[in-house]
């Protein structure tokens, strides 16, 4: 039996951490314009997520179970007060709930630009001791096929959980110096397969899905290959790649499109990029803004549905399609803060037997300065 995981976003933090190599991490983030029309009718439904075009290398990146997007709605609540007996009289009651957003009317590309207006374009500075404290939430695709080399090709086989896993990680400010990585793993959900529920076997989450490593640069798995260089320009998993790319969105998108030239350079390729980027943990502030307005001018772009995180935080899913699937960026508009990702899958899926529509990974990231190693710090 062979195991198949992705990771999404994500992240850099599962196995991308480890071989510290995003690209690697490629598989990896629903119901599009149908899906607007729906609410548009107040059928609202819950946007499942998706797996990416990109096989990850088994790397986990993404929080969440298999729903990780809600649509959130409400309406005026009036109260009634008391006048006198004669004349009663309704008064207002002060707590109103949030209207919902009609996202048929919202266009990708001015949501994307009016987050990057209130990114704050400087980083806090750690202090000496401190740490920066980088946390992923997610739910990942971990698929298994069942059958020689030749069955699987011939006719697949298999099942497929979507697995909870927790990454929390504490980065130093001199990056050449120790980080410390701790994976912990959830419940699982089977979300597909080619055999009755009950033949599937138990979920045993991996060894990579669990456990805790400490390493210099993050270098937590050193006998992985390509072996991880301190300091690497050209490993998105480090503080370095991102230093050297250009601040103006035009340049940015042209960089994005010569990054993504081997994969073909397809705006879901493009996005798809951008957004484990974006939620990497470590790229500057000063960075984010510009590359969400480059990811603004990416063709296909669309405003999904209002969705929620894996840790609860509420926002907007813009996505992209490929045959395989759609890759979900989930931004807070007001506060101009990316909070997540999320995969759905297509018609094309990886695995024949996960449905269209079934989220396949959901991922939600946080960032916060900790006192010390080892130390989650207060909310």
């Amino acid at each position: 039996m062979t195991e198949r995981g992705d990771h999404n976003p994500d992240r850099q933090l599962d196995e991308a951490l480890a071989s510290l190599h995003l690209e690697a991490r490629m598989s990896n983030r629903s119901l599009d314009d149908a899906r607007a029309k729906l609410m548009r009718e107040a059928s609202a439904k819950g946007a499942p997520a998706a797996k990416s075009p990109f096989r990850r290398r088994g790397l986990v990146v993404g929080v969440a179970a298999a729903a990780a997007a809600a649509v959130v709605g409400g309406v005026a609540a009036l109260g009634g007060g008391g006048g006198a007996p004669a004349q009663p009289v309704a008064q207002p009651t002060t707590a109103q709930q949030p209207t919902k957003r009609d996202v048929s009317l919202l266009s990708a590309s001015k949501v994307l630009n009016d987050a990057a207006d209130k990114i704050t374009a400087n980083d806090p500075e750690l202090k000496s001791g401190q740490y920066r404290y980088v946390e992923v939430k997610g739910s990942y695709s971990r698929g298994f096929q069942i059958g020689t080399p030749q069955e699987v090709v011939s006719a697949p086989a298999g099942y497929t959980y979507l697995a909870d896993v927790t990454y929390q990680t504490w980065i130093p400010a001199d990056v050449t110096q120790e980080w410390l990585e701790k994976r912990v793993p959830g419940s699982a959900k089977l979300i597909g397969s080619s055999m009755p529920a009950a033949e599937v076997p138990a979920y045993q989450p991996a060894d990579t899905d669990k456990g805790e490593r400490r390493g210099a640069c993050g270098d937590f798995f050193p006998n992985s290959q390509p072996k991880k260089v301190c300091g690497d320009a050209t490993d998105s998993g480090q503080p370095a790649f991102y230093a050297n790319l250009p601040r103006d969105p035009d340049q940015l998108l042209a960089w994005l499109k010569n990054y993504t030239s081997q994969r073909g350079s397809s705006p879901s390729t493009m996005f798809h990029f951008g957004i484990q980027f974006l939620n990497s943990g470590i790229m500057p502030a000063d960075l984010r803004s510009p590359l969400l307005r480059a990811m603004s001018k990416i063709d296909g772009v669309k405003v999904v549905e209002e969705a929620t995180t894996p840790d609860g935080r509420k926002g907007l899913a813009l996505g992209l399609d490929s045959d395989q699937e759609r890759r979900d960026l989930i931004v807070d508009p007001d506060k101009g803060e990316i909070i997540g990702e999320r995969t759905v899958a297509k018609a094309q899926a990886d695995y024949p037997w996960i449905k269209p529509g079934t989220v396949t990974s959901s991922v939600s990231v946080t960032t916060k300065i900790a006192p010390a190693i080892g130390v989650v710090p207060a909310s």
